[in-house]
């Protein structure tokens, strides 16, 4: 689907000087994630380098250790609950060190060892699988204790995109437009009676966003610079990516580690294309449940006690990345947005048992039952 542009944003100022910075470990597996719609609840290993990188992760949660006093407590709090599950529901037993670290960022580093095999770091790794779990239900309990407008967490959320956008032109990264757009109501019930799933919830591109980079090359580390400033990686909903621009090649994962081989079998099976799309049509798109300051959103009240729920709610939003040809060969032939609109209008029409009037394809530029070739 290709993404048109609106008046929300539509940024092509000539940019910085290039700067193309080098990729972490934890980069390049944020990047696979992202492409091949998997979860880190199956991963066994981390890739945090240093407490920095953690208090970076943890940030992008709205997790502020150094700013905000509450929220060593909520980090502590919702290490600890994760503790309580494993050992009372699943009768898992865990090391004194592992069970009350003297620093939970220090619990991601255990889980980010290297060696074969560690048993101190897959307990490590099962507690914070647990932490985001439980933070994604309490994001949910948030959300629905707190009176705010979908619309008003959307203009949040949209804000929130924007900034990075004009953070990731200062500081020179490779991208020759960033802009976004929002589903209007017509659109979004189309889109319903189009998928075979007819609720809201799987309509995930209410929000949505588009990146087109200089190079082609330019598209791993533009994704690893959404993941560091923007998007924490585990935000990433399993099953709703697609790529069919980046090769396993071009993403280096012959010769990795187990999780890397993993993520590589994923890419390799991530086929949701859209079948309104053309066969030429070539996008990396994946969906995300950004964290959203739920308190920036007009009239919202905030709670006494931050450190039970946070103060962050997730907002699904897609992200489209392809780079200047791709994106110019997806402008054209088969793949135009006309034509993606009328094979979607096509589907609508027969899952409503209707055809198509002539009229339809008229505006289309099209002989009726066919496309221009």
């Amino acid at each position: 689907m290709t993404v048109r542009r609106d008046p929300i944003e539509a940024d092509e100022e000539v940019p910085l000087p290039i700067v193309r910075p080098a990729l972490t470990a934890l980069d390049e597996d944020a990047v696979r994630l992202a492409l091949a719609g998997g979860s880190v609840v199956e991963w066994s290993r981390l890739s945090f380098r240093n407490v920095e990188e953690v208090s970076r992760f943890l940030r992008l949660w709205g997790c502020d250790l150094a700013n905000d006093a509450w929220a060593r407590e909520r980090l502590r709090y919702v290490y600890n609950q994760a503790v309580e599950y494993l050992e009372e529901h699943l009768g898992l037993h865990f090391a004194t060190e592992v069970r009350r670290p003297r620093d939970v960022r220090d619990a991601f580093l255990r889980a980010s060892m290297r060696d074969r095999f560690s048993r101190h770091r897959i307990q490590y790794c099962a507690i914070l699988k647990l932490v985001h779990v439980i933070n994604h239900l309490e994001m949910q309990e948030l959300r629905s204790q707190v009176a705010v407008r979908e619309l008003d967490l959307l203009d949040v959320a949209t804000n929130k995109v924007l900034e990075a956008a004009r953070l990731m032109r200062e500081e020179g990264m490779p991208v020759e437009a960033f802009y976004g757009n929002r589903k209007t109501r017509p659109s979004v019930i189309t889109k319903l009676l189009a998928k075979r799933e007819s609720t809201a919830a799987t309509v995930f591109d209410k929000l949505r966003f588009r990146i087109i980079t200089a190079q082609r090359e330019d598209i791993v580390p533009c994704l690893a610079w959404l993941f560091r400033n923007l998007v924490p990686f585990p935000a990433v909903i399993p099953g709703e990516s697609v790529n069919s621009l980046l090769t396993e090649a071009e993403l280096e994962v012959d010769g990795k580690d187990d999780v890397e081989r993993d993520v590589a079998r994923l890419l390799s099976e991530a086929t949701n294309r859209n079948p309104a799309s053309g066969g030429g049509y070539r996008v990396i798109n994946f969906v995300v449940g950004l964290p959203v300051r739920v308190f920036d959103a007009p009239g919202a009240e905030p709670p006494r006690h931050r450190a039970f729920l946070g103060e962050v709610v997730s907002v699904l939003a897609e992200f489209q990345v392809v780079d200047h040809a791709t994106d110019q060969t997806n402008e054209s032939g088969e793949n135009r947005h006309e034509l993606y609109k009328l094979r979607q209008s096509q589907k609508v029409y027969e899952r409503l048992g209707r055809s198509m009037p002539g009229a339809v394809f008229a505006r289309a530029g099209l002989d009726e039952g066919g496309d221009d070739g």
